[in-house]
């Protein structure tokens, strides 16, 4: 156990990696929308962003979040280290616990001020594609990140619940921000996970679409929250945020200065 948590950092590097690398060839082989600006423009100011903040929560948090897990485990602190079941219902029901949460949390971040003047770096991407799934602002992680470490003690979540989820989290939120569209399929996946076109609605500049479609991994949660919409043809939904559209804002340090822009 404690040589794979070594390989943790390792593989939270090359697997986003890979996953970003497949979907960037499928967007240039199928895109749903055809730029007329530089997509590598668009990426390397999007992925500088994402280095940035990997650096620093790898330092103030990766080892942390592991202790804090380990921590819970050790001393039964938590509702899942309190209750008997089996395994593989143990793990079944973290993910399910970490993927409500992430409902809640990103619908916070639309609703609470506060909140959504960082989230707002998220959205003010006004040209969608993989690389936005790793656009946000550092100080919106390092307040999820925090309270994660509220809710590892509360739910007594172990470090299988983190990595398992956090795979899980980096495949659907690079699947469905990639400009890609998967036709009649997209029903189809939509019944279980995020699928691209739900999505991209959460993206529009109408306001009624983006205080939607806040679900992460499994589309359930939508639906139970009454927060599922869908636009008959994304390809008439428009990016971005109206106040965003200069080309500063999309710029690293644009992004850096969004929460505390006075509109």
């Amino acid at each position: 156990m404690l040589q794979f948590i070594a390989t943790i950092p390792y593989l939270d590097s090359l697997y986003p990696v890979c996953l970003l690398a497949l979907f960037w060839l499928w967007e240039t082989w199928a895109p749903l929308f055809r730029w007329q600006q530089s997509r590598v423009k668009h990426a390397v100011h999007n992925l500088l962003i994402t280095f940035l903040n990997k650096a620093v929560m790898a330092v103030c948090f990766s080892a942390l979040t592991v202790s804090f897990a380990n921590a819970a485990g050790i001393r039964s602190i938590g509702l899942l280290n309190n209750i008997t079941l089996p395994d593989g219902f143990e793990i079944i029901l973290g993910l399910l616990f970490l993927d409500a949460w992430m409902y809640i949390w990103h619908r916070a971040n639309h609703v609470i001020p506060f909140l959504w003047s960082f989230h707002r770096t998220h959205h003010s991407d006004n040209h969608m594609d993989v690389t936005s799934a790793t656009r946000f602002h550092l100080g919106e992680h390092l307040i999820s990140a925090t309270l994660r470490l509220v809710l590892i003690l509360l739910l007594g979540l172990s470090v299988w619940h983190l990595v398992i989820y956090h795979a899980l989290m980096v495949f659907t939120t690079q699947f469905h921000h990639a400009n890609i569209s998967l036709g009649r399929f997209d029903q189809w996946i939509r019944l279980v996970i995020v699928s691209p076109d739900m999505h991209k609605v959460h993206h529009s500049r109408e306001q009624i679409e983006t205080d939607s479609n806040y679900a992460v991994v499994l589309s359930i949660w939508d639906r139970l929250g009454r927060s599922f919409r869908l636009r008959e043809d994304p390809k008439t939904i428009e990016f971005g945020l109206d106040d965003y559209d200069e080309p500063k804002w999309q710029t690293v340090w644009g992004m850096l200065k969004t929460p505390w822009r006075k509109k």
